[in-house]
């Protein structure tokens, strides 16, 4: 294996641990997956992105039922495989960037709407 590609596996593996709902340490499945995404030339700028999403759709759910923790970078690795044109539009990224920013540092709140809508999901599912 490259160094580089090792050292973007480390990195993919990094940014998983550090997301919520996440294990404490990756399974060697965890580390193939990375280095399957290293192979395959999907950007880290993807990959942020698709954790960035993944969060914000974790977090905006319909139900009130907590989402079970993630087991597998799998999880994530769908999400990065399978983002549209428009997700990966210049200005939607830096939209979920700042929302995800935003979310991260600050606690949670319960929706202040009646009808049962998800509060900015908009385009996000």
């Amino acid at each position: 294996m490259s160094d580089d590609r090792a050292s973007f596996a480390a990195r993919v593996i990094c940014l998983y641990l550090d997301h919520p709902d996440t294990p404490d340490m990756p399974s060697t499945a965890d580390w193939d997956i990375a280095n399957g995404l290293a192979e395959r030339g999907i950007s880290f700028d993807t990959i942020q992105l698709a954790f960035q999403l993944a969060f914000i759709r974790r977090l905006n759910h319909a139900s009130d039922t907590p989402l079970p923790p993630i087991r597998s970078l799998a999880y994530f690795r769908a999400v990065a495989l399978n983002l549209t044109p428009e997700e990966r539009d210049p200005a939607y990224v830096q939209y979920v960037r700042q929302l995800h920013d935003h979310l991260r540092t600050s606690p949670p709140q319960a929706p202040h709407n009646n009808r049962g809508e998800k509060p900015e999901s908009r385009g996000l599912s």
